[in-house]
């Protein structure tokens, strides 16, 4: 491993500690927005009010912060929402609010923390362009259903039950939980996707494919222990985990590794600094991959815009005969503009570019599109995307999702 490698880990491990650890990953998009709709959550403050004033809080107990984990059952970020995140997205997301009593019930019990809680993300896309034999092209991304158990105030168990895209059933994620702790601090031990950058709900973005990071992937899921810890506004944490499957012809070394993140959720500005390390990556009878990745990622808010940004080096030291290594940066930027409520319009633009050694095409791509929510649990996303490969392959295409959840 490389020497700047070893000391940007050292660094995030500090802050890691430095910090009493953290949790605070998937797209900030939405958790700094929310920022717009304190009332999601409270009352309008009364400073005369001696319980409004900052002071008199403890900090290790305070549960008010701009981090996806205040919405969502995962600590990290994504997938089942708490009673926050039902709220939130159905009274402050969507264009319309109304919804039916039994289930404002139900949203009420998820919020006293009922013992048994489900909830589910299913996506249908439709896609034509030149990316597809097919035009257009229909299929289900996404088929999840949670489910949640807090069994004890500091305990909860849970697991993510889906479809990949061949139609076969797959459990993805699955861990149990220690958490409700001072600083929101938490252990995670089970199946997950390692901590690194931004958690996108896209899978097919260069900086989480190229990772090998997207939940679209299966080797993405590792086994292993999380543990970090959120006290408002700084967040750090770490992970160890390795595979629990062994790939066809491997010679049966299974990849290790471990990856670390860390950094500041404000209301204006996220940012963090996250590092990847993975042993013995697609080991085989020729060779094997020792991966190291580390970036800066985070987020920019100004009133209804917000700035996505993420950059990543990825060094792949390949051995096969020799030693070779395979450098790539990968960059992701996203300019959104809540143009109403229920309404997001979005630009971005992302790059690939490997180091020549590798043989691989560098890669650009730019997209534009809209994202509407317009009654609670929906949302449709429209999109339409430009893909340059080096050297001077086009390809254009246009789609829509729709996204159920609950």
């Amino acid at each position: 491993m490389k020497k700047t490698a070893k000391l940007f880990f050292f660094i995030l491990t500090f802050l890691f500690v430095a910090t009493a650890w953290d949790e605070a990953r998937a797209t900030p998009l939405l958790a700094m927005q929310s920022v717009e709709r304190c009332d999601t959550c409270h009352e309008e403050p009364d400073r005369s009010d001696p319980k409004w004033v900052e002071e008199n809080y403890k900090l290790s107990e305070r549960k008010c912060r701009v981090s996806c984990s205040v919405c969502h059952v995962n600590p990290s970020g994504g997938m089942q929402r708490n009673g926050t995140g039902y709220y939130y997205g159905t009274k402050s997301l969507s264009l319309t609010t109304d919804i039916p009593d039994d289930v404002e019930r139900y949203i009420e019990a998820i919020r006293e923390h009922g013992f048994l809680t489900i909830g589910g993300d299913f996506r249908f896309m439709a896609i034509r362009g030149d990316s597809t034999d097919v035009d257009p092209l229909y299929f289900p991304m996404q088929a999840d259903l949670y489910l949640n158990a807090r069994v004890h105030k500091h305990v909860a168990l849970f697991t993510q039950f889906g479809l990949e895209r061949a139609g076969n059933s797959t459990v993805r994620e699955v861990f149990g939980l220690v958490d409700n702790f001072p600083y929101n601090s938490y252990v995670k031990f089970g199946r997950f996707i390692p901590p690194y950058g931004l958690r996108l709900d896209d899978h097919t973005a260069f900086i989480r494919t190229k990772l090998e990071l997207s939940q679209a992937q299966s080797d993405a899921y590792f086994s292993g222990v999380e543990a970090g810890a959120e006290p408002t506004l700084f967040f750090a944490r770490a992970a160890h985990f390795n595979s629990d499957t062994t790939p066809a012809g491997s010679t049966g070394l299974t990849p290790t590794g471990y990856s670390t993140t860390a950094g500041w959720a404000g209301r204006w500005l996220h940012l963090s600094l996250s590092y990847l390390g993975i042993n013995d990556l697609d080991a085989s009878s020729t060779g094997s991959t020792e991966r190291s990745a580390y970036g800066v990622s985070g987020a920019l808010r100004y009133k209804t815009l917000t700035y996505l940004f993420e950059f990543d080096r990825k060094s792949d030291d390949v051995t096969s005969g020799s030693v070779s290594t395979e450098d790539a940066d990968i960059t992701f930027n996203e300019l959104n503009w809540r143009a109403a409520q229920g309404v997001n319009l979005k630009a971005r633009y992302e790059t690939y570019s490997p180091d020549a050694s590798t043989g691989e095409a560098e890669l650009k791509r730019y997209a534009a599109g809209v994202d509407f929510y317009p009654f609670p649990f929906t949302e449709i996303n429209a999109q339409y995307r430009t893909t340059d490969s080096e050297p001077g392959e086009t390809a254009n295409d246009f789609f829509v999702i729709g996204h159920i959840w609950f």
